[in-house]
């Protein structure tokens, strides 16, 4: 029986194949991406990595059953510790790349177009009162579900600088394979009709977030 995650993944294959193949990603997995794209690619990732935990806690918030509860509240003490100080850590490393300390902070508070919209859908999200669990879960899921694959399934070169492979350790590894799996579980308790939207959404905005940012 082909499950509710699998039928989306086939349906969307074309633009979940260009999104999770971007240049900017296959770069960073190559390490050839350079620094100046990174950094603003992170530095546009830490507002949406901000906002989005805010979904997270929302979803949370409306679990169903216990053992969700606890799953996505563990997850968010994560977050709030491994990936926010990757962010720290490596935009420093990275702010010779872009000498103005103005076009920094540009590019720290001001959303590039499509970077912005995508950002508004979260926000709008977590706003409203009438979403349900099934359409919060999704949007985690088809979020995460992108950056596993990328970072799981892209060519990588060895030996790459900590400010590459941090990245793509932080969404590769058994720890996230579990975490996805997770969502992708609960994801499966519904129906197709009511997450496809949720999912096309996402993977619609995550392939405008690598491309804003991979050309800006």
């Amino acid at each position: 029986m082909t499950t509710t995650t699998q039928t989306l993944l086939e349906k969307y294959a074309p633009l979940y194949k260009k999104t999770t193949q971007h240049g900017l990603t296959n770069e960073l997995c190559q390490g050839t991406l350079n620094d100046r794209t990174l950094y603003i690619y992170l530095a546009q990732d830490l507002n949406f990595f901000e906002t989005s935990l805010r979904l997270i806690c929302k979803a949370t918030s409306l679990a169903p059953e216990s053992e969700s509860l606890l799953t996505l509240a563990k997850k968010i003490g994560f977050f709030a510790n491994d990936e926010n100080t990757y962010f720290r850590d490596c935009l420093k490393e990275l702010e010779p790349s872009i000498p103005s300390s103005d076009e920094r902070q540009t590019f720290l508070t001001k959303l590039l177009p499509g970077v912005d919209k995508y950002i508004d859908f979260i926000n709008d999200s977590v706003a409203d009162k009438d979403m349900t669990y099934a359409e919060y879960i999704t949007i985690i899921w088809s979020c995460e579900q992108i950056y596993l694959s990328w970072a799981h399934d892209s060519p990588k070169k060895e030996n790459l600088h900590w400010k590459h492979q941090t990245w793509i350790d932080l969404h590769d590894g058994e720890h996230f394979i579990s975490w996805c799996k997770f969502l992708e579980d609960e994801v499966n308790k519904f129906s197709i009709e009511q997450v496809e939207k949720q999912f096309s959404t996402v993977l619609q905005h995550e392939f405008n977030f690598f491309d804003s940012c991979y050309k800006a």
